[in-house]
């Protein structure tokens, strides 16, 4: 009997274990994808790393060494969710981590994730695990006062308690707010402008935010976990405390641009929307909330374009400006029409910014401030835009109706068929609407709509046809990049990387991924906003 049940749970195991990875042919940090964390809810310290588990941003990885993050580990690596309720760091090397529906370990502390379904391990429904630890050998969960004792190599349940009697090293979970803090706290010095308010701490902003967790370490390391995502490191010599954030303002990434580092914005709920620049070779965020921000009002953020001065963001009937040198604030409304204004795409042209919105096409000068028209806005106008790409004098518009181009120098506006030259191969797509999506590659523009993508090469000034609809089962693209044979098109059902030299597809729907809003590719790296956060995709 004994046999039987042992057999069938570690059955049960290997069937959850298969389906925590999404793919075995990329390593473990192939994919990285960047959220907002919420609430810091566990931490554990290990050899190298301090392991964060957060709210909403899975479990972040801060190097204790050079106080640096590292990929944080998510869904792409393998968790069933993000959501992480405690984490720990075992004598053997392992990693431990739950989530609201799982318990799951992985061995290298990295991917390739088993899973055991709380309900397995006997834990009652809308019950979670609040903490974990481990004794040497065995590991030890604490779900609402009862302690079960799992196998420290299958997560098998080998007994349960309701009082500790014997010696267990816990990683920290999620204090009540009751928790005193305040004796540890008075012997801290808070940098960077917080300071300590008794139980709870005082942020730059004159917030008081709340303690959600506190670990230590034998090396003589503290970190304090806070409610709005901060994080605080130290050591009991210094007595000094540094404050630490990590991820970004919306998990709804709609646009980002920069050409180092990057500005990000999306949707987010009126309360705490906000921007994001994101460094990512350092892994430094700034925050920049909207109800922090006296004079900006809060809006979704559908674009983005960095200027070598200025940052402007398109939102619902305004673009929002920041000045770099002296951090100023500043919003400037659209005028009105029968449709919202909604900022979908701008690019820079000498003195002015052009924008593609639900109601065609606007220009904005940078100097003065102040928008007007022209004949190309004219015969644009009440036309949804989706894209612009400007280049040699030339500004490619993608729209609801079709393609068009615009000779800047030369002050001509043209349709496809009286542009350029065409061979006998080329068609131009039978339905010529719906024209979503823009990219170029050094000499080759590509143009993207649901029955195909085409392509201009400027180097002979011809048409040709680029990528059948097969490739992508004719679904609406939301986005295309391309970097020399490689196109990545992004559907509403995923993402396709399809090799146009050696005709290789790969599609990529994992769920991790959510829905995919804009999409760039910087060297061996595909960078995706999606409705799951900021996703980079390693795929050379």
């Amino acid at each position: 009997m004994y046999y039987t049940i042992v057999k069938s749970l570690l059955l049960f195991l290997i069937i959850d274990s298969a389906l925590s990875q999404p793919n075995l042919q990329f390593n473990p940090f192939d994919w990285i994808t960047y959220r907002k964390t919420g609430a810091i809810n566990s931490i554990s310290f290990g050899d190298r790393y301090a392991y964060i588990g957060t709210q909403t941003g899975g479990v972040l990885r801060f190097n204790i060494n050079s106080q640096r993050f590292e990929a944080p580990i998510t869904r792409s690596q393998g968790l069933d969710g993000n959501m992480v309720t405690a984490v720990h760091y075992s004598s053997s090397g392992m990693l431990w981590v739950s989530t609201l529906e799982s318990l799951q370990y992985s061995l290298t502390a990295e991917g390739d994730w088993r899973i055991i379904k709380l309900a397995s391990l006997g834990i009652a429904n809308r019950n979670y695990i609040n903490r974990i630890g481990d004794d040497g050998k065995d590991i030890w969960i604490d779900s609402s006062g009862i302690l079960y004792r799992l196998d420290g190599m299958t997560g098998i349940v080998l007994e349960t308690i309701v009082r500790q009697d014997r010696s267990i090293a816990w990683s920290s979970g999620l204090n009540g707010p009751i928790y005193d803090y305040s004796e540890l706290l008075f012997n801290y010095t808070f940098l960077d402008g917080w300071m300590n308010s008794l139980n709870t701490i005082l942020s730059p902003d004159g917030e008081n935010i709340r303690i959600t967790t506190l670990a230590e370490n034998n090396f003589g390391h503290i970190m304090i976990g806070c409610e709005d995502g901060t994080f605080f490191f130290g050591d009991k010599n210094m007595r000094m405390l540094e404050p630490y954030r990590f991820g970004l303002a919306s998990n709804d990434v709609f646009t980002f641009d920069g050409k180092y580092s990057l500005w990000l914005g999306g949707r987010t709920s009126m309360l705490n929307g906000g921007l994001t620049y994101f460094d990512s070779d350092r892994n430094i965020y700034d925050h920049y909330y909207f109800d922090k921000i006296i004079n900006l009002n809060p809006t979704p953020i559908f674009s983005s374009l960095d200027l070598k001065k200025d940052v402007l963001f398109g939102g619902e009937e305004k673009i929002i400006m920041f000045n770099k040198k002296d951090e100023i604030w500043d919003e400037l409304y659209i005028p009105s029409f029968t449709r919202k204004s909604i900022v979908i795409d701008m690019v820079n042209i000498d003195d002015e910014v052009w924008l593609a919105t639900a109601n065609g096409l606007m220009i904005i000068n940078t100097i003065s401030k102040k928008f007007f028209e022209n004949d190309v806005t004219d015969i644009i106008k009440n036309i949804p835009v989706y894209d612009l790409l400007y280049h040699k004098n030339l500004l490619f518009i993608a729209t609801n109706s079709g393609i068009y181009i615009y000779d800047n120098k030369n002050d001509t506006f043209y349709e496809p068929e009286t542009f350029g030259y065409t061979s006998k191969e080329f068609t131009l797509p039978s339905n010529q609407l719906r024209f979503t999506s823009i990219a170029k590659y050094r000499n080759e523009i590509y143009l993207a709509s649901q029955e195909s993508i085409i392509k201009f090469n400027f180097s002979n000034r011809s048409w040709s046809n680029a990528v059948s609809a097969d490739i992508y089962s004719g679904l609406e693209i939301k986005d295309i990049d391309v970097h020399k044979n490689i196109i990545f098109v992004a559907t509403v059902n995923g993402l396709i990387q399809y090799d146009i030299k050696d005709k290789i597809v790969q599609v990529f729907d994992y769920k991790f991924l959510g829905e995919i809003n804009t999409m760039k590719v910087k060297a061996s790296t595909v960078w995706l906003g999606t409705s799951e956060g900021m996703i980079s995709y390693r795929y050379r």
